[in-house]
């Protein structure tokens, strides 16, 4: 069995993690049980590298849960187990009829929590009657077996699986199975969530979910989804990594009219989508699904686009940001192929206000070569300069931290994108002149006298001699200096040879005449 708090650490992005832990935190200290369930648990199972939906049930009231993070409700937030600042919640959007709220959080990551029920259909296609229920109740009346499963978030079992329907069976097989027979009939909304979800995991339906899609199919089901449930999964599609493949294959069915009426696969441009989800992997903290939003509205009429963007973005704000997205980028494009941009700095300047979801739009709708040039610019140079900016050594220097250090540093920042200083002993320098911190005076070099050593008043008669035989090697490249006269030893008289007498005559003619004889 896996283990999954650690794959909760390992497979969760940083940012989803912080979200599972602070939820936890919030729903044990209001005495509740947490569960982590759904898309998220079946992508843990699976081995997907990118985990895309949060969705989270509690056994009691979601409001709870919520109302303990700041922004949500006014109150301080406690700190993170971990330390960490807590999270605050931006946007908050209750379902009360189901008991449930969409909740995007401070850090960007969205999660949906709900409470634990159950339901009943009267009739299929109506809405069905909901009751407060059990965490194994909640997961048997889910669409398919690969999305009942859950794990525990409470202290005293966390990361324990619960699968009463054996969806991981079926995910090793690699199939959808609905849990009823009249699990698509009762709820139409779960047809394009077969195909959405058989497309993006490749799995395939197990058979006797085949026949019933396929018997759906031909009564037209799909046509019973009411204008919220249509919302619901035009976002779900907006939010995949390929949301043109999706719409290209309902196109191909017929089943756009079934989301809406306005829909056709003749006004779309699926290779946009590709494109889209390319370029917004170059411009971090930008969010693909409004752009998704426009192509897929691109070719409506100013009230058609006005009316299926309430339908599926809701949010009002987020709703007006889509609908000026395009006149915003117009102008921010004329503004970058001004004068206004001729410099890195400047563009920068402009740039560094604007949304990165406006900068995705510019780098996919405008491709002239100025502008895309400036935006890359700012994208990835920028980042690298800022980032090797020695703060810590210009405070070393005895510059003090504030308003007119940050105005130091944006100026130095400046300078680098426009290339005046290139080197960092340029910019030390630079930044001393614009701090007023003088440059260090050059220490005096010291010339310490050499140590003569004194000769020994008597040195032994040995050593005198040994240096008086050692011949002194001269330097090599030495300039040639003087022979040095060496004492010479004292002479001794030499001895004086006795003076040679010349013998008598008479001797020497007689030693000549005694030889020849």
């Amino acid at each position: 069995m896996s283990d999954y708090n650690f794959l909760m650490e390992t497979r969760l992005k940083p940012e989803h993690f912080r979200v599972v832990s602070q939820i936890s935190r919030a729903a044990g200290e209001q005495g509740l049980n947490l569960y982590l369930v759904g898309g998220a648990v079946r992508d843990l199972t699976y081995g997907q590298q990118t985990i895309h939906d949060l969705d989270f049930s509690v056994e009691g009231n979601p409001e709870k849960v919520i109302r303990y993070f700041p922004g949500a409700v006014s109150r301080p937030g406690a700190a993170a187990a971990d330390g960490s600042a807590p999270l605050q919640v931006e946007v908050a959007q209750f379902t009360r009829r189901l008991t449930s709220a969409e909740v995007v959080f401070s850090n960007g990551v969205r999660a949906e929590i709900s409470m634990s029920r159950g339901e009943v259909y009267s009739k299929p296609g109506k809405p069905p009657e909901i009751h407060p229920a059990t965490i194994f109740e909640d997961l048997r009346r889910r669409d398919f077996s690969v999305n009942a499963m859950a794990v525990s978030l409470h202290p005293n079992s966390r990361g324990l699986l619960l699968d009463p329907t054996n969806g991981a069976a079926d995910i090793e097989k690699r199939e959808l199975r609905v849990l009823h027979n009249r699990s698509l009939s009762e709820d139409p909304s779960r047809i394009y969530r077969l195909l959405r979800l058989g497309l993006r995991l490749g799995f395939k339906p197990e058979e006797r979910t085949a026949r019933h899609l396929a018997s759906t199919l031909e009564n037209r089901v799909w046509m019973r989804l009411d204008p919220v449930q249509q919302g619901n999964e035009l976002r779900a599609i907006l939010r995949e990594e390929d949301p043109g493949r999706i719409l290209k294959q309902l196109g191909a069915q017929g089943l756009l009219a079934g989301l809406d009426k306005k829909l056709s696969a003749r006004k779309i441009a699926f290779d946009q989508f590709k494109r889209i989800q390319s370029v917004s992997q170059s411009v971090p903290g930008s969010d693909p699904f409004l752009l998704n939003f426009h192509t897929l509205a691109a070719k409506l009429g100013g009230g058609q686009r006005t009316r299926l963007a309430r339908k599926i973005i809701v949010e009002p704000k987020a709703v007006r940001t889509a609908l000026g997205l395009e006149q915003a980028a117009k102008k921010l494009a004329r503004l970058l192929g001004s004068a206004r941009a001729a410099s890195p700095s400047k563009a920068c300047a402009i740039l560094a206000e604007q949304p990165p979801t406006l900068l995705l739009f510019v780098l996919v709708h405008f491709q002239q070569a100025k502008v895309q040039n400036r935006v890359k610019h700012f994208l990835q140079k920028a980042p690298q300069v800022l980032a090797s900016m020695p703060r810590n050594e210009f405070l070393s220097l005895g510059a003090k931290p504030g308003p007119k250090f940050e105005k130091i540093v944006q100026q130095l920042f400046f300078d680098q994108l426009d290339g005046k200083i290139k080197a960092h002993p340029q910019l030390v320098k630079e930044f001393r002149r614009l701090a007023g911190i003088p440059e260090p005076k050059p220490a005096k070099p010291a010339h310490p006298k050499p140590k003569v050593k004194a000769a020994p008043e008597h040195a032994p008669a040995k050593h005198a001699a040994a240096e008086q035989a050692a011949p002194s090697k001269p330097a090599k490249h030495a300039a040639p200096s003087k022979p040095v006269k060496r004492a010479q030893p004292p002479r001794k008289a030499a001895a004086k040879k006795p003076k040679k007498t010349k013998a008598p005559a008479g001797k020497s003619k007689r030693k000549g005449k005694s030889k020849r004889r």
